[in-house]
């Protein structure tokens, strides 16, 4: 029996997978701001790779807010002018993204744009702004000052300088496009891994589950706080730890937003993780969740009747509907 020890750099998340029937073909690249690998069971599907690697491109052309040449630079350029008509694919993502801001009161926010760029974190442009600074920027943080018509597929900003980011949720809808993909084109079985968003489409190829390690914050890569089985389905975590800065006097600011605050959110989660099919939905209740706090995200989650596990500050894992 061969034995494989598949662990999965630069995310959240390590597989551990014993396989007879098949061998498993990697390729990784950097995409997203992130090391992105794509693997699959089957050599006929190893050409599809390309392919799904050009999907990322495709959504990075779609959702990057700092890229000129995306649509939605050219929508948070211009929608605070006149209402601006969008593609049929961002019109869906800003409607998905808008809806889950209303559901959680801002925990998930689309209109957070600019306090990200306020804080810088992740950009090379890193600082702690003032507090004139954040109470400025956060009047342009709310998604109630965006209007969304539904029949010319338009978007209209309310207040000059706010801006739709939806990269809270971009690593999830690509990886529900490329497992789309995948499925047109007979892949059986694979794995997505974007950074903190892992997808494994269908069943593991000895027809069992997929085996996931969450990772822990406090130890190297590789090293995990909890597992849990899955079968295609994605895992999505978020959490404080994967990036954020440090200033000279030692305080750590990571790049999960409150918009309620202006500052870097804090709850009794370290680590959110979320398991659905849809890995867009996941990708933005994993933030969501981080920012509400256990109680609030358990309530999140069981309205979506989901699975999810909680690494507390105190070192308890709490398990949803596992």
């Amino acid at each position: 029996m061969r034995k494989a020890l598949l662990v999965v750099l630069f995310s959240t998340f390590v597989f551990s997978s014993c396989t007879r029937s098949a061998e498993p073909y990697t390729e990784t690249e950097l995409r997203m701001d992130t090391v992105c690998s794509i693997t699959v069971y089957d050599e006929d599907d190893r050409t599809l790779i390309s392919g799904a690697f050009d999907i990322i491109d495709d959504v990075v052309k779609l959702i990057d807010i700092y890229d000129s040449s995306s649509e939605i630079y050219h929508l948070n350029e211009n929608a605070s002018k006149e209402s601006v008509s969008v593609s049929p694919e961002l019109f869906a993502l800003i409607r998905r993204a808008y809806d889950m801001s209303v559901l959680t009161d801002g925990a998930f926010n689309i209109a957070i744009g600019p306090l990200v760029e306020l804080w810088g974190i992740g950009n090379g442009g890193e600082t702690v702004p003032s507090a004139e600074e954040i109470e400025k920027t956060l009047l342009l943080t709310d998604y109630n000052n965006i209007i969304l018509d539904e029949e010319n597929r338009s978007v209209l900003f309310l207040k000059e300088g706010m801006k739709i980011d939806l990269g809270a949720l971009g690593k999830g809808y690509a990886a529900d496009r490329i497992a789309e993909y995948f499925r047109e084109n007979g892949v059986e079985s694979a794995i997505i891994n974007l950074g903190g968003n892992v997808y494994m489409l269908g069943s593991h190829p000895e027809g069992r589950e997929w085996t996931v390690g969450l990772q822990s914050p406090d130890t190297e890569r590789g090293g995990y706080f909890a597992t849990v089985a899955c079968s295609d389905s994605s895992v999505v975590t978020s959490g404080g730890y994967e990036r954020y800065f440090e200033t000279e006097d030692g305080n750590i600011y990571h790049h999960i937003l409150s918009s309620k605050t202006g500052y870097p959110a804090s709850s009794d989660i370290v680590s959110s993780s979320i398991i659905s099919r849809d890995s867009t939905l996941a990708d933005m209740l994993s933030t969501a969740t981080f920012v509400l706090g256990s109680k609030k995200g358990e309530e999140i989650v069981n309205q979506f009747s989901l699975q999810a596990v909680f690494l507390l500050e105190n070192g308890d894992v709490k398990r949803i509907g596992i």
